[in-house]
């Protein structure tokens, strides 16, 4: 890896340490007054509400950049549950939420208030997510893979859970490994179930198996392997 990307990567963690997410925002309130707020832990950088793309409307949820780590934590221990026109703020990781929403992204497209997207029936979640993650350009998949990197150093508790309460996100980033030929077909399946058969992992253009079963929590090979990456 050259010194460039190294720099580029490391700019990109350090934000991401600095920052965190904030969610359930009312649709009135604005980037200033959000900045008036969380300044009362610290100097805020910088405070950017996300607005949809094709309204023009916002998402209901931001990120709030700090000077440091120390700052962005007091406001998670400070600032989550705040009450802002009738609703209770919700500060967390910026991290973790926002490979969550690449997920989301990646799932179902922009939602507007529910970060985690539609339900998927767990029948048909292998299916959903075979065909998207084999759908996404190379610089997506990288994207999402590091994401998960930056999360699972940052914070490696906070990694865990996610993939705890989202095997499917789990699910999708061993598709895309398997894609992007980071790990062997072979080597996924004995993640997934190493006694078990399993849906083959579809490479693009592959037509999904009917009824394909994903169970309910990720496997712990799976866990142990995006952990200890």
């Amino acid at each position: 890896m050259d010194k460039n990307k190294e720099k580029e990567e490391q700019s990109i963690m350090d934000k991401s340490m600095r920052s965190v997410f904030v969610g359930n925002i009312p649709y009135e309130a604005t980037e200033e007054k959000l900045k008036d707020i969380f300044s009362e832990v610290g100097p805020v950088l910088s405070f950017k509400l996300v607005f949809d793309r094709e309204t023009g409307k916002p998402k209901g949820y931001g990120f709030c950049e700090y000077k440091d780590q120390e700052t962005a934590l007091s406001a998670m221990r400070n600032l989550n549950g705040y009450e802002i026109g009738g609703r209770s703020l919700r500060v967390d990781n910026a991290c973790t939420e926002k490979s969550r929403m690449e997920m989301q992204a990646l799932m179902q497209g922009p939602q507007v208030e529910n970060p985690y997207g539609d339900p998927v029936e767990p029948e048909k979640a292998p299916e959903a997510i075979s065909k998207a993650v084999a759908t996404l350009p190379p610089e997506q998949m990288f994207e999402l893979m590091k994401q998960m990197k930056l999360c699972i150093q940052n914070n490696p508790t906070e990694a865990r859970n996610m993939l705890l309460q989202n095997p499917q996100l789990a699910y999708a980033l061993l598709q895309a490994q398997v894609i992007m030929r980071i790990v062997d077909p072979a080597t996924a399946v004995s993640m997934l179930h190493p006694s078990n058969p399993v849906p083959p992992v579809l490479q693009p253009g592959d037509k999904p198996p009917p009824n394909p079963y994903m169970p309910s929590n990720p496997p712990p090979g799976l866990l142990l392997y995006f952990l200890n990456e």
